[in-house]
């Protein structure tokens, strides 16, 4: 693993179990192995690493969940297909989760960050397009499904933390789906 990474890691680590303000630089290059003066070599500030940590693992998460969407034809399980993968991204990395969580709507993200990640996101918001264009999801704002979309995931991933059974039981996940998918699309 290379400095980069290392420190990338260690932040995660620190933000999610002791917060944005009780981490200091120096326990982060602490916690990745590394001398303060290189963690400020990748990153001039804190709160630069805090943004790019961000992008990062945004980033990672859509990558995950859109990888092979492009050969599904029916809407309603292109939707599945990104929810699981979402889902199964998010179980897999916890922390990440949490720290998507934590900081997508702190102070600390700046508006070149959020509009790194509105291009990040783009994939999502073409699917909401096209599927209120052909008149399957209700004509509403789109970043209002957006956020409906994402606030639901947290919420699934929260509930199936706390209900890890639950994540392999295929008929509960079905049900989960529909009853996201119900809020959505057009009657």
């Amino acid at each position: 693993m290379n400095k980069e990474d290392k420190i990338y890691e260690a932040a995660l680590s620190l933000f999610t179990t002791k917060g944005f303000h009780g981490t200091p630089t120096s326990a982060i290059a602490k916690t990745a192995g590394v001398a303060n003066g290189t963690l400020f070599h990748y990153f001039k500030t804190k709160e630069e690493l805090i943004n790019s940590l961000y992008i990062k693992l945004k980033n990672e998460l859509v990558v995950e969940s859109v990888d092979g969407v492009e050969k599904i034809d029916s809407l309603k399980l292109k939707l599945e297909f990104l929810w699981s993968k979402s889902i199964h991204w998010t179980m897999t990395n916890p922390k990440k989760m949490f720290f998507i969580q934590q900081y997508m709507y702190s102070p600390y993200i700046t508006s070149s960050t959020q509009e790194e990640v509105d291009k990040i996101k783009e994939v999502y918001v073409d699917l909401i397009k096209n599927g209120i264009s052909k008149g399957e999801i209700k004509d509403v704002p789109i970043d209002l499904i957006y956020i409906i979309a994402s606030q639901q995931l947290f919420g699934m991933t929260q509930y199936l933390v706390m209900n890890p059974e639950k994540y392999h039981d295929s008929e509960f996940m079905n049900t989960a789906f529909n009853l996201f998918y119900d809020i959505i699309k057009k009657v």
